[in-house]
């Protein structure tokens, strides 16, 4: 079918599907618009408008409501154009549940004369990836609805409907529960949504509330599952702004040498492309692409376009701006965005290197500021970009991984490896364009040499005779390279308590076994650090030769898992290959100036916490 067909019978379904819902009385979209600061604070292309209240630039402050005895961390005050309904109405709420700590939401509809609510919607998690509790209120009469289960894994899609003195309460298309109601609900309420986030520091409310709508009716059954329907539709296709032409990911820079750079992006929809670079402004140079239509699945393809800008020169300053055009004739552009080509070799360079940025996109944007600050010329990422973007967990891709990390890879390109998250490897290749098969490979930056493993297969792959390790061997028997660096996701060694057995009973290998089997090739060819995540805190190992600690030679390992995953612990004991441990979110930082390389590790609030040099 011809992509403009195709796009014909999906917005024709939509409608038909559509004539019986009513409109809302007013839709509240909620999105976490990360930018860096200064002159770089860009959104790429098109984003909905923040919702604010109608007051908002003579708003008095107010406390809000307390929940659980918590005050509100963030609060959005009135922000209806309209009072809310007093017959009869539907609250929908789009929310993410993917949280490991505890956290809690509110819609309420209040008087604002006696602070006094009389419409109550709220969301708890009690944290630990438990299942949530979501209790809908009229008056003093309650629903409460518990052990729900998520769309997606970590979904909800919840209606609460009023009318004629009965409540009902619906989760994910499911009628919970329904209350007779002998109240009335005043004139003129005002509705406020109150964020309760302390043990998340960085969070928005826009991390779990995704969408608010209100109606001034009380939705049908159908109605409440066709309203389902399309919410699930939404994250099924990581689609961030429903009704919008606009970028579901990227722009987005990885594999950048002293010649070349390659650029991906993501549409919602099917869009030609002309793509503007050059060393100054205006830009000269022009490539221009064709659409892509390869949406036959909504859950398991995507309008993703990607290019390399070839014939660059090296250590140079570029800009470049994307413009697209869709087969509806609108127009977008990215705004004009910078990069720089690989450095010549002998020049002195500075890389940057992370892991398991998964489930957090507040800790991946502090963390891109903080990278941004320093200007790297690459980021390495060892894994696990997400928690668990398989092929059908697209969403984790678009409203966690890209929200977060674009506004940093939109200017300083990304070197990654593969981890359990993304394991399957089909949106890794899909959202990057590396080199050899994708899964495994090499590149040369300055004077090192880079050795990028796939280690999601290890077992059969980093056995000697494996595919890895004699692509490895082969490898490091061809470098030249002052530095070598080794990536990979899991563990050759590991300080952590429960990975690799239970180490408060006594039981574990202290990392994984089948990669340990790579380490006699580590330290026969002489590699300086090999990095990995999959572990989500820091630890410094080594030097190690010979299974023992070497004050000269030796190979260190970097165990670097802490840019936005769940925290975790230490063993009850020191591991003897043990230099340093830190159980916090952090990043890290190499610069390399001829046979001298300097290592730092700084925390979420830019303290160094970790340093160490080497000298040749």
């Amino acid at each position: 079918m011809r992509p403009f067909c195709l796009l014909v019978c999906l917005l024709f379904f939509q409608i038909v599907n559509a004539q019986n819902l009513p409109q809302p009385l007013q839709t509240l979209e909620f999105h976490p618009h990360y930018t860096l600061p200064g002159k770089a604070a860009q959104h790429p292309g098109n984003k909905p408008a923040v919702p604010m209240s109608r007051f908002e630039r003579f708003q008095l402050i107010q406390n809000g409501f307390t929940f659980k005895n918590e005050p509100p961390t963030e609060i959005k005050h009135q922000l209806l154009s309209q009072p809310f309904p007093n017959k009869n109405f539907t609250l929908e709420v789009l929310l993410n549940h993917h949280v490991n700590k505890p956290i809690a939401n509110a819609l309420y509809a209040y008087e604002p004369k006696t602070q006094a609510p009389q419409v109550l919607l709220t969301y708890l998690s009690p944290g630990d990836a438990q299942q949530p509790e979501i209790t809908f209120s009229v008056g003093n009469q309650w629903i409460e609805a518990k052990d729900v289960q998520p769309f997606q894994e970590y979904w909800f899609h919840i209606a609460a409907t009023f009318q004629g003195g009965k409540m009902e309460l619906f989760v994910n298309g499911v009628a919970v529960e329904n209350q007779s109601v002998s109240t009335s609900i005043a004139d003129n309420l005002q509705l406020d949504i109150a964020a309760y986030l302390k043990h998340e520091p960085y969070m928005q409310l826009a991390n779990t509330i995704q969408a608010v709508q209100v109606y001034d009716q009380a939705l049908s059954v159908a109605q409440v599952k066709q309203r389902f329907a399309l919410a699930q539709e939404q994250v099924d296709e990581g689609e961030l702004y429903p009704n919008l032409f606009h970028f579901n990911a990227g722009p987005y820079l990885n594999v950048a040498t002293q010649t070349s750079v390659n650029l991906l992006w993501e549409t919602n929809l099917p869009a030609t492309a002309v793509v503007e670079y050059g060393t100054e402004l205006p830009l000269q140079n022009k490539v221009a692409l064709n659409a892509v239509s390869v949406k036959s699945d909504p859950r398991y393809d995507a309008y993703i376009q990607e290019l390399t800008l070839s014939n660059l020169q090296p250590h140079t300053t570029y800009f470049y701006k994307v413009k697209l055009r869709n087969y509806e004739g609108q127009t977008m552009e990215s705004g004009v965005f910078s990069f720089q080509t690989a450095v010549k070799e002998g020049e002195t360079f500075q890389f940057a290197a992370i892991g398991d940025t998964e489930t957090r996109p507040h800790v991946n944007d502090r963390i891109a500021k903080l990278l941004w600050g320093e200007r790297p010329d690459f980021v390495l990422h060892l894994g696990d970009l997400t928690d668990g973007g398989m092929r059908d967990h697209k969403w984790q891709w678009n409203y966690e991984y890209f929200a977060g990390m674009t506004q940093l890879h939109t200017r300083i390109p990304v070197f990654p490896v593969a981890g359990n998250g993304e394991g399957d490897l089909y949106w890794y290749k899909k959202y990057h364009r590396l080199p050899n098969d994708e899964a495994y490979y090499t590149f040369r930056y300055g004077n090192a040499d880079y050795f990028m493993l796939n280690s999601n297969r290890s077992e059969d792959q980093f056995k000697p005779g494996g595919e890895q390790y004699v692509w490895l061997e082969k490898e490091l028997t061809k470098s030249t390279a002052d530095w070598k660096f080794v990536c990979m996701h899991h563990a050759p060694y590991s300080t952590d308590d429960d990975d690799y057995g239970d180490s408060w009973q006594g039981k574990s290998d202290q990392g994984d076994l089948h990669v340990r089997q790579l380490v006699p090739l580590f330290e026969k060819y002489k590699t300086d650090i090999v990095f990995f995540g999959h572990l989500h805190s820091y630890s410094r190992m080594g030097p190690i030769s010979g299974n023992a600690i070497q004050n000269n030679g030796g190979v260190r390992y970097i165990q670097t898992g802490g840019a936005g995953g769940n925290l975790e612990d230490f063993a009850p004991t020191r591991a003897w290959f043990a230099e340093k441990t830190y159980a916090g979110h952090h990043y890290c930082l190499i610069h390399v100036n001829g046979k001298t390389l300097t290592f730092k590790m700084y925390d979420t609030e830019g303290r160094l916490r970790d340093f160490f040099e080497i000298k040749k």
